[in-house]
């Protein structure tokens, strides 16, 4: 792990330490359950979350979980108290995206109330889709973004967590009053 002198959220070690960029891309993936799309843009991440909402039913939950604190918070799960409409959503997401999309400290989950769909933004930088692929799939291909069979991350790998930063996980923290929840076994480094 480095701590954030690499300017960078997610970083292949395979040549010593440096920044990993996706290219563009998505897949579909089985899980134990239902398939999901594993999707891997190489930049502005948040951006493509607001519009992959937009294919998604409002008001939306917004699942905070804090990995690993450089301040005094608690690391666990923060959940928004009541579900947000999609302009409050976004409000949140472009005012912290920088800090979303720069520092490993944390996942980030958007999810419709009605529980029919799921974005999951984790550290490793890829977004993890659930719910009704086919209008998540005509998103990624409005943008884009190429289908391959399968992303992987590189291993070894590393995830940065910059001292500048430190005042906007606090300043997530009390943008809303968040109920908390422990972290779970699934959310691993």
């Amino acid at each position: 792990m480095t701590n954030g002198v690499n300017g960078y959220k997610f970083g292949s070690e395979e040549n010593g330490p440096a920044e990993y960029v996706y290219g563009d891309v998505w897949a579909r993936e089985q899980t134990t359950g239902p398939v999901r799309l594993v999707i891997a843009p190489a930049r502005a991440q948040i951006e493509l979350i607001t519009h992959l909402m937009q294919s998604m039913p409002a008001p939306y939950w917004i699942l905070y979980v804090l990995l690993v604190s450089r301040t005094d918070a608690k690391p666990g799960r923060y959940q928004v108290p009541f579900p947000l409409e999609y302009a409050e959503t976004e409000n949140l997401l472009r005012r912290f995206s920088d800090f979303f999309e720069t520092d490993a400290r944390h996942h980030l989950w958007v999810g419709a109330e009605d529980n029919s769909d799921l974005l999951v933004y984790d550290n490793h930088n890829l977004i993890y889709a659930y719910g009704n692929i086919s209008n998540f799939e005509q998103v990624l291909c409005r943008e884009g973004l190429q289908q391959v069979d399968g992303i992987r991350f590189p291993c070894p790998h590393s995830h940065s967590y910059h001292p500048q930063f430190d005042s906007a996980e606090w300043e997530v923290l009390r943008s809303h009053e968040w109920k908390y929840f422990p972290l779970q076994d699934s959310d691993d480094l």
